[in-house]
């Protein structure tokens, strides 16, 4: 895959993802939050599995890669959805914000540790100052409290993120997108169909359903789940873990941007310096991987001009 369409693709699935904030408030008009996460789940895999049949483009998996597959959806959307949901009821927007944005750092390590990925000093410096741009973007906005147990939550979700990208690498170098998404949305369902029923069953069968909200909810599966997972993990195959998880401090990046736009929120000053902060670390971390794409580019001038 050409680098720039991999570049294209990240920011495609970050985008997806942040505009899914915005729908969450549409969707929480009317459902649950696990009504919301398995209703978008059921939905893709549905949709994916057909997909699959339709076109005849199922793969069968390995009884060792579907076990593989099961854990990947265990970490992500399962753990991930847990933690950062329940963890966000107990500290502030700014320090969760704050908190989750260190995934790349641990993913970073993740990768370098078990897949023994190569980490430049580049990509080192590259997810600090992304992470740093983070942090400055939320901090001033915010209170930052925490208590233990929001603490605690958050760092499932990121154990979830971090698990996620290191368990679904090796599979991604095996397996088609369209098959690891469609697996890792009907296992997360079945994950999350017990604590739907047990937690938010009795709410949805008894709420007068909104046309608005199941709206949203059908897009957030089709750009949030589909969309996002399916783009990121082609990501994952092409980049590696480290260097693919920075893109995710892209999310506060879009919030801010579509928030001005959409809401009409204010970007200030420190606004202003987190995002520079933040793209300055991303560039930074795929620095040798631009150097190369703008050598080719230059080569390729080159030829064109003596033909």
């Amino acid at each position: 895959m050409k680098l720039w369409i991999t570049y294209l693709r990240a920011i495609g699935a970050m985008f997806f993802w942040a505009i899914t904030f915005v729908w969450y408030k549409i969707a929480f008009e009317t459902y649950r939050p696990y009504e919301v996460v398995f209703l978008r789940l059921i939905l893709a895999s549905v949709l994916l599995f057909a997909l699959m049949i339709i076109s005849r483009h199922w793969q069968k998996m390995d009884s060792k890669d579907l076990w593989r597959m099961m854990i990947v959806a265990f970490f992500e959307p399962f753990l991930y959805f847990n933690g950062e949901a329940n963890g966000m009821q107990f500290v502030s927007s700014s320090m969760g914000s704050i908190i989750i944005a260190t995934i790349p750092i641990f993913a970073a390590i993740g990768a370098w540790l078990i897949l023994k990925e190569r980490l430049s000093v580049y990509v080192i410096l590259g997810v600090v100052v992304s992470c740093l741009g983070v942090g400055i973007m939320s901090y001033g906005s915010g209170e930052l409290t925490a208590t233990l147990k929001g603490i605690m939550f958050l760092a499932l979700a990121i154990f979830g993120a971090v698990g996620y990208g290191l368990m679904v690498r090796p599979l991604t170098l095996k397996y088609s997108t369209l098959t690891i998404v469609a697996y890792q949305s009907f296992f997360g369902a079945l994950y999350f169909l017990p604590v739907f029923l047990l937690v938010d069953g009795r709410h949805f069968f008894s709420v007068s359903h909104s046309a608005r909200g199941l709206t949203t909810i059908v897009a957030m599966s089709l750009f949030a789940t589909i969309g996002a997972f399916t783009l990121f993990t082609d990501v994952i195959r092409s980049l590696g873990v480290a260097k693919s998880n920075i893109f995710t401090n892209l999310i506060p990046v879009f919030t801010v941007v579509l928030a001005f736009f959409i809401l009409g929120e204010p970007i200030g000053l420190r606004t202003v310096l987190g995002l520079t902060l933040t793209l300055l670390g991303l560039v930074l971390a795929q620095y040798k991987d631009l150097k190369k794409l703008r050598q080719r580019y230059m080569m390729g001038e080159r030829i064109s001009r003596t033909t």
